[in-house]
């Protein structure tokens, strides 16, 4: 039998679906300010014959031969800035010969390559703070989205899970979306952009391997949109950029995943028993409150496991069940051996995990006992600096008052709050 876990929008029905996470959205989005507002000033002269060694990278990047420092960066910003430029001249000697395409995608490998990875690969650990200070150097302010109205609807159970859909209006058209605290972006399917004529941007195939759950990643074609305005009932947002994907890449052949970007303008106020969801005018948090702090884009909470912890744990009301690292796993001695082999799907296909139980699970003073979990390994949680995830098998047993603070200076949520109430059985 397999168990049906979600990470990275893993699947909810009996059939193979794939999902996704979106931190890499507000990668491309960067990525496309400095391609269109920035790298073409800096490529330019980084590839003419007279300026050859005019740029450096402080940092050893691979393939990249060393130049002499002439005009070395003033700070941290700056040089960031240069070694994405010099990354995307080393790609393309002749920008001019190359289409507007390839050096978008180009662009968002480059910021992705000199800012998240450390020298051997690995993520770093500053990646969020280096993303900013990228941005920060462009000197372009980041457009916020624009909210507005109250909402109170009804949700729907999707079929064979534990998570929750709900109707969304976009360009003018009614589409049911997954609700999913655990996407930084809300994701449309490719039908409906192309129905809309939405401009696109491609998302690199070869970026996914750090964000999703899979082994076909090079075989996912994912876009980039900016959204038109998105409502639920009176509660709109607008100014928002969203992923594209196939429809059988989101959970249930939905039309869409509403996600943080949107659901973090309103005080949400989620009641699983009776099927309610509001959006309510942002208020400021009350005392007793579970803490909630932003990791690029997703929001997360300190967790107890077995009596152990605190460890960083991604609260996501997309996923099913409770799903734990690898190296957590092994932090907690968790015996894996002989645990039931079961299968998750992501974005990119299918991943085998292992199914376990556990003793305790614990948020603020709200703790659940002998819940199910999977072990998954994945590169998402070296990416977002997190020991696991906390689904709907937790949530669903409080109702939950969800508050977000301010954005920082590339769009993420830096902070909030939550707070459970605990529903009769």
């Amino acid at each position: 039998m397999k168990v049906r876990v979600k990470l990275l929008h893993l699947l909810q029905k009996k059939q193979n679906r794939r999902g996704c996470k979106n931190f890499v959205l507000g990668l491309i989005f960067i990525a496309t300010i400095l391609f269109s507002g920035v790298l073409p000033n800096l490529v330019k002269p980084a590839v003419s014959q007279e300026t050859k060694n005019i740029v450096i990278s402080p940092l050893k990047l691979p393939n990249q031969n060393k130049q002499d420092i002439t005009e070395p960066p003033k700070n941290l910003g700056e040089a960031l800035l240069q070694q994405v430029a010099l990354c995307v001249a080393a790609k393309f000697p002749n920008p001019r010969q190359t289409s507007v395409e390839l050096l978008q995608a180009a662009s968002t490998q480059c910021v992705f390559q000199v800012v998240i990875l450390a020298p051997d690969g690995s993520v770093r650990q500053d990646a969020s703070d280096r993303l900013t200070t990228l941005v920060e150097a462009t000197g372009v302010s980041l457009p916020e989205p624009v909210s507005s109205g109250q909402a109170n609807v009804q949700l729907k159970t999707l079929p064979n899970s534990q998570v929750f859909t709900l109707p969304v209006q976009i360009g003018g058209q009614t589409k049911t979306f997954l609700l999913d605290t655990g996407a930084s972006s809300s994701i449309i399917n490719t039908e409906t952009a192309q129905q809309l004529a939405l401009p696109s941007t491609p998302i690199p195939s070869d970026l996914l391997k750090y964000i999703a759950v899979g082994d076909k990643c090079d075989e996912v074609k994912a876009n980039l949109h900016p959204l038109p305005i998105i409502s639920v009932d009176a509660a709109t947002v607008e100014g928002l950029n969203g992923m594209g994907l196939p429809s059988t890449s989101i959970p249930g052949n939905l039309s869409g995943v509403l996600g943080l970007d949107f659901l973090s303008n309103f005080d949400v106020v989620l009641n699983p028993k009776t099927l309610q969801i509001q959006f309510l005018r942002p208020s400021l948090p009350v005392e007793g409150a579970i803490p909630l702090a932003g990791k690029l884009g997703n929001i997360t909470a300190q967790v107890r496991v077995n009596g152990r912890g605190p460890f960083t744990f991604m609260l996501d009301t997309g996923a099913d069940a409770i799903v734990l690292s690898t190296n957590l796993t092994e932090r907690l001695s968790l015996k894996s051996i002989n645990a039931q082999e079961t299968e998750v799907f992501g974005f990119c296909g299918a991943q085998k995990a292992k199914k376990i139980k556990l003793d305790s699970v614990t948020l603020g003073q709200y703790e659940v006992n002998n819940i199910d979990g999977a072990i998954v390994n994945s590169n998402i949680f070296n990416l977002l600096g997190v020991d696991g995830v906390i689904g709907q098998s937790f949530l669903n047993k409080y109702q939950q008052h969800w508050r977000f603070g301010k954005r920082n200076a590339i769009g993420f949520i830096e902070s909030g709050s939550l707070v459970l109430t605990p529903l009769a059985n």
